[in-house]
């Protein structure tokens, strides 16, 4: 699989430091420890009326069909071969609305429901049916922010994603230190399972997520003039479909995670009937 085929995608009470088991600051040997995916990540966590199972393939159920929330992600790759690239192949925008689904035998996991992505090699991976370009706009945080926020004063935060001119999902908020929600586990994800297209279980062999500021505000979804679709996993399904948006509060991390590539995917049902072929 190419390295930079990226699936991300960030609630349960499954305790984040176990996942937390690679993020020692060094190798056996003393090499030093370089994650293979690593940046910033803004986790807003909403409700909504609207029945998530609908985006589900058979076999996958929500945790909470109720429940989901916005992974806004500022990316870098690492690896021999991403280290010989130039930025505008190893660094990129990723937002995703992602929601916790379960299997019985691999239990909860995330499941990217739509993803967009502002490069676009991004776009064409094993998460193609539910990945669209768009344009990613979400501002820096610095040190200075962190102080301010440390101090008590609020820090504005905006995410927008835009296709063709039109925003698709708007994020407006700041940060305030107030916690109001727990970091989302992240044990791994489901992918695909799609028509055509296995279902999947993908591990990773660690994570780790750093300086969290908290905050809350506005969440809305759009959709482009004339698109039109039904709920369905993999399908060309407008964001507005999700309805009554409310956000239960917001944080911005440092966070990466590392996959063993090769080995990470695990079989939970094998590909049904449909246009298209498996993608893994």
């Amino acid at each position: 699989m190419n390295r930079r085929d990226l699936i991300l995608g960030g609630a349960l009470g499954v305790a984040v430091g176990a996942s937390a088991q690679a993020a020692d600051s060094t190798k056996a040997g003393g090499a030093p420890y370089i994650p293979s995916n690593y940046g910033q990540t803004m986790d807003i966590m909403f409700t909504t009326s609207t029945d998530l199972n609908a985006f589900m393939p058979p076999g996958l159920t929500c945790v909470d069909p109720h429940r989901a929330f916005i992974k806004a992600e500022r990316i870098k790759l690492r690896s021999p071969e991403s280290d010989r690239m130039g930025p505008a192949f190893t660094q990129y925008h990723q937002v995703c609305i992602t929601t916790m689904a379960t299997t019985p035998q691999y239990g909860p996991r995330h499941r990217n429901i739509l993803m967009w992505e502002d490069r676009a090699w991004a776009v064409g991976s094993s998460m193609l049916a539910v990945k669209r370009w768009a344009e990613v706009h979400m501002p820096y945080i610095f040190e200075k922010d962190h102080t301010l926020v440390a101090q008590g004063a609020t820090v504005p935060f905006f995410v927008e994603v835009r296709r063709d001119g039109h925003p698709v999902l708007s994020f407006t908020g700041q940060f305030d230190g107030k916690k109001r929600v727990e970091h989302p586990a992240y044990p791994g994800f489901y992918v695909g399972g799609d028509p055509g297209s296995d279902l999947r279980a993908l591990d990773l062999t660690g994570s780790d997520f750093s300086r969290p500021m908290y905050g809350t505000g506005t969440l809305k979804f759009g959709a482009l003039p004339g698109e039109r679709g039904a709920a369905g996993p993999g399908k060309s399904w407008p964001a507005d479909l999700l309805k009554d948006i409310e956000v239960q509060g917001a944080i911005y991390q440092d966070f990466s995670f590392n996959r063993d590539r090769g080995s990470e995917f695990h079989l939970v049902r094998k590909a049904t009937p449909g246009n298209g072929r498996s993608r893994f």
